[in-house]
């Protein structure tokens, strides 16, 4: 009609002009931006396998194992399992019984709906090989999966875009199906100018942030670490690079929230670093409580499923990391607390022990205490340790303990580990007792071993110093 051809009109889903736009947006992104750079020093990072699309009869497919000196340029996909029953396992997934069927070729009848729709996508931007984590990593085998896990931040960093499935709620959904059309009204000024007035034409916060996928703890480190991504939500196209957000209606996004702003560098974490120590610092703890609300199918990949981004960030800090805990902060991510109601569970890993000081340790979300920046003393480490034990000399309110686990009645047997107080230039300036930022621990059947119970603030003449021969586990 010709009163809405001013209107911008989303293509057709997986219409020639639909792949049209999606390269176009890749070819501006690499002919403009700085997103591709990362490319010359990634290609030591290459997945074990890949698919090969490049069979050609379109029904074929192969597992393909690259060299580093390939030098491949592959998509990936980010998407959400959901719950596959063994048949569906057995069908889909790549597994000891089928690998070498699958080395040789197999068809597009034996994957899912989304996997073939992921297929499609990979084919229509001209792209040979597609990266997909229950293809190319062995189902059912802890030693492939092992393996693969500790380059999985090599696999996003290093394809040439990422394809995300955000509209699949499941492997058997789809993402390439919808049955949306933006209602539109016009109106005309005195002028004859036309203005078109629409509902929810950018929902990017809805459509992507909020969506399902983006609730998986997986996914966090997928998008960070991806130089690009196409997300393909129920109601258009986006695509996310460094630079901002291309929406399929030719608008643009760019976000305010600096945090955001930190996500979408393509050389993460590279304007973290340019940004302060503060910055880096609240950034860690943002990650931290984002990554924590988020879902693990898994509750033990909690330590790996974000171990891509605590790595990145601790070698370009040039400093160490354990369990989130970052060495030039250790003080800071030693203060987290639940952030909800419910106590807290530690998490049964089976290969690893992770220390309780750490809330990788237990599955729930968190969030970490509103201490003022360079308003305190932070304790120095010794190689003699000490400790603090509450005194409960007054029902006066003189501190807050915020338990991880069930309290226990025998509170004596508790003790208090004191990791910063307020200087004493900000303490001058209010009424009141210094105030000590604590770990509460309590003692574990072996002597002299403690484990971390929950955290808090007393009052200073509330606890009394002593000095015992200690360890937090």
């Amino acid at each position: 009609m010709v009163e809405n051809r001013n209107f911008p009109a989303i293509p057709e889903v997986g219409s020639p002009t639909y792949f049209v736009l999606l390269r176009a947006w890749l070819r501006w992104c690499d002919g403009s931006h700085n997103c591709t750079r990362r490319n010359a020093k990634s290609k030591a990072a290459l997945p074990s396998r890949l698919l090969d699309l490049r069979n050609p009869t379109p029904d074929i497919m192969r597992l393909f194992c690259p060299k580093k000196k390939d030098g491949v340029k592959y998509a990936a996909l980010s998407h959400c399992w959901g719950q596959l029953t063994d048949e569906n396992k057995r069908q889909f997934c790549t597994t000891d019984d089928n690998i070498e069927e699958r080395l040789k070729g197999f068809t597009f009848s034996e994957l899912s709906k989304t996997f073939q729709d992921a297929i499609r996508v990979t084919r229509g931007l001209g792209i040979q090989y597609l990266w997909i984590d229950s293809l190319c990593i062995i189902q059912g085998n802890q030693k492939d999966w092992e393996h693969e896990a500790k380059r999985m931040e090599g696999v996003y960093a290093s394809a040439y875009c990422t394809i995300a499935a955000t509209s699949a709620v499941d492997s058997n959904a789809g993402f390439l199906e919808r049955n949306v059309s933006n209602k539109y009204v016009h109106v005309q000024d005195a002028s004859g100018r036309r203005f078109y007035v629409c509902t929810d034409i950018d929902g990017f916060d809805n459509d992507v942030d909020n969506a399902r996928l983006n609730k998986r703890a997986w996914v966090m480190q997928e998008r960070v670490l991806s130089r690009r991504t196409i997300h393909f939500t129920a109601n258009q196209v986006y695509f996310e690079c460094g630079e901002g957000i291309y929406c399929e209606n030719f608008t643009m996004l760019k976000s305010s929230f600096r945090k955001k702003y930190f996500m979408l560098d393509p050389e993460f974490p590279a304007r973290l670093l340019g940004s302060g120590n503060q910055r880096t610092m609240e950034f860690i703890q943002f990650l931290s409580e984002e990554y924590s609300r988020r879902g693990l199918t898994e509750k033990t990949d909690r330590c790996v499923a974000i171990s891509g981004l605590e790595d990145r960030i601790a070698r370009a800090r040039k400093c160490q990391t354990r369990y989130g805990v970052f060495q030039p902060y250790l003080h800071r991510n030693l203060l987290w607390q639940r952030s909800g109601e419910e106590r807290m569970k530690r998490i049964g890993y089976k290969t690893q022990v992770v220390p309780s000081w750490s809330w990788m340790a237990y599955d729930g979300s968190i969030r970490f205490m509103d201490i003022p920046f360079e308003e305190v003393d932070w304790m120095k480490m010794e190689r003699r340790d000490t400790s603090y034990a509450i005194l409960d000399s007054s029902k006066a309110e003189r501190g807050w303990v915020w338990y991880d686990v069930e309290a226990s009645e025998d509170l004596d047997a508790e003790r208090c580990v004191v990791v910063g107080r307020e200087d004493w230039e900000a303490f001058e300036n209010k009424l009141g007792l210094r105030k000590y930022y604590i770990l509460i621990v309590r003692p574990t059947s072996v002597d002299n071993e403690y484990t971390r119970v929950g955290v808090g603030w007393i009052q200073s003449d509330y606890v009394t110093r002593q000095r015992l021969n200690m360890r937090v586990v």
